[in-house]
């Protein structure tokens, strides 16, 4: 038995599937949900609006029918990227549509499916999306550690520069700063590390009134 596109230890991931074909959109709901989706389903481009809007958090993945009456595959590509733009849009493209799924391409649409679906190519398809997902996820992660990892650098290096100023200050006949030519002897000695002198140093500044 063929494993799922996404293994059950995973989190699934969230998918819109948009098609007014109501007998397609129940199929493919029950293969997608079968395969490790989590899968809200719309029957026209209008309803696919509304779920994009309300979807919080957003949607990993769209997946819509190109020509639609009404809004169609072209708007809801546009709705989801404004919303996501971190998402990948999947459109289904009947034959003699050539030119709407180019222009969707053009758009940021990731890639196209023909109709009808030959089901072992579609899903090799969705696994490189899942790839795909899985990348832009790790990479908006690594972003996010990156900024925390600057902002914290930024307060370090502002309370190291507010202690420098203040020792700068400090009159060498107050008992602080005798303590702290004291702590460098000890470092200078041997008896204190670095570390246990700048906490030890830190303290002595942090107590210290001008």
């Amino acid at each position: 038995m063929t494993p799922p596109i996404i293994p059950s230890h995973l989190p699934p991931q969230r998918l819109l599937l948009v098609d007014d074909d109501l007998v397609l959109l129940e199929t493919l709901q029950e293969v997608l949900g079968a395969e490790g989706f989590k899968v809200t389903a719309a029957s026209s481009g209008e309803e696919a609006d509304e779920q994009l809007r309300a979807a919080t958090p957003p949607f990993d993945l769209v997946l819509t029918d190109l020509v639609m009456p009404g809004k169609t595959g072209m708007d809801v590509l546009k709705a989801a990227l404004t919303h996501n733009p971190s998402c990948t849009v999947l459109v289904l493209s009947g034959y003699g549509t050539v030119r709407e799924a180019t222009e969707a391409m053009d758009k940021g649409a990731y890639g196209l499916v023909n109709k009808p679906l030959q089901l072992e190519a579609f899903r090799q398809t969705l696994r490189r999306i899942v790839e795909r997902a899985q990348l832009i996820r790790e990479r908006d992660l690594l972003r996010t550690r990156v900024r925390e990892l600057e902002e914290r650098i930024g307060r370090l290096e502002a309370i190291q520069g507010r202690m420098e100023m203040l020792a700068q200050r400090m009159d060498p006949r107050t008992p602080e700063a005798s303590q702290i030519q004291l702590l460098k002897d000890l470092k200078a000695r041997g008896i204190l590390d670095e570390g246990h002198f700048e906490t030890a140093r830190k303290s002595l500044l942090a107590g210290w009134k001008p």
